[in-house]
């Protein structure tokens, strides 16, 4: 199935989409990593409105949507310091999934933060789907981060990838 998704930067009063989005994705997506007690805390916590904001407004995240016949398929935010971008979530509805919509997505971050050297992925531990796709991408294995979320102790891998041609 073919799928050209329009890939859009959003502002805080459609967050929203974000939340509704994730409602959706994660618990399909980690049900193998997390309990179903541990999920509900976590969504609550990762996905809540003023979380998503504060993201937006004090920690520098820019979000995006991808839309495919103007309905939302999938969301990704991102950062960037020093030349470095960080892609904390990038999520696409299943049915959506392996048609290039995350792949792009990333690229209009990359665009949007054109002086980027290298870029980083935030990947839950246990989450091969995740592992998969960062791989596929060009990504490689940088770091374990242990992180607290909804009360929780996790761990996630931080996968990073140059984005600067070497030459030999």
């Amino acid at each position: 199935m073919s799928h050209t998704a329009k890939i859009r930067r959003i502002r805080v009063d459609e967050l929203p989409i974000v939340r509704e989005l994730a409602m959706i994705i994660w618990p399909r997506l980690y049900r193998s990593v997390v309990s179903p007690v541990q999920m509900d805390a976590i969504l609550s916590d990762l996905f809540d409105l003023d979380t998503l904001e504060e993201d937006m407004e004090t920690r520098g995240h820019v979000y995006w949507i991808a839309e495919v016949h103007g309905k939302p398929v999938g969301f990704l935010s991102a950062s960037a310091e020093s030349r470095h971008v960080s892609i904390y979530k990038v999520y696409v509805l299943a049915d959506y999934r392996g048609a290039g919509i995350g792949k792009a997505m990333m690229q209009a971050a990359l665009d949007h933060f054109d002086d980027a050297r290298t870029l980083s992925l935030i990947v839950p531990k246990d989450h091969d789907h995740g592992m998969g796709f960062s791989l596929k991408s060009g990504f490689s294995f940088d770091k374990e981060v242990p992180t607290r979320v909804g009360g929780y102790d996790l761990t996630n891998y931080v996968m990073q990838k140059s984005l600067v041609e070497t030459v030999a």
